[in-house]
């Protein structure tokens, strides 16, 4: 389930949602209504809806920032195809990050790790299964999301 994959890679702390929210969000991907996400967190089905309305605005206000920060050149960004092997995809970042002269934190084996970490059960083989998008900022930082 979603749910415990957010646990997984990730706690609330890391991310601009609550926990309450993530674990909203992971049972509405395992296709539950929100009558049935009210009953498995034991609240209203009201309160489901509020819940759901604040993330999606969280989220809204995110991308958006994440839109200007690109277009206003402070990061650059780089999609990888589904079926990159994970070594072809850190090159792929590297490559990106140089053009665009980009002087990255860490090292291969912290970037190759953000992968692994984010992107965990879209690799199989080594090899990418879902398409992932990693975001450079100027300041050497990366954001992966899958």
């Amino acid at each position: 389930m979603f749910t415990i994959l957010i646990r997984d890679v990730m706690d609330a702390k890391e991310t601009i949602l609550t926990a309450r929210q993530l674990e909203i969000l992971g049972l509405r991907s395992s296709g539950m209504s929100t009558e049935e996400i009210a009953s498995n967190i034991r609240t209203s089905t009201k309160n489901v809806i509020i819940i759901e309305a604040a993330m999606h605005r969280k989220l809204e206000r995110a991308a958006n920032t994440m839109k200007l920060v690109q277009e206003g050149g402070l990061a650059s960004s780089v999609i990888i195809d589904t079926g990159t092997h994970l070594l072809d995809a850190v090159r792929s970042i590297i490559d990106k990050a140089d053009e665009s002269h980009i002087k990255l934190r860490g090292n291969l084996l912290d970037l190759m790790s953000s992968i692994r970490t984010y992107a965990g059960n879209n690799i199989s083989g080594g090899l990418l299964t879902k398409p992932l998008s990693v975001m450079l900022f100027k300041t050497g930082r990366w954001i992966v999301t899958a």
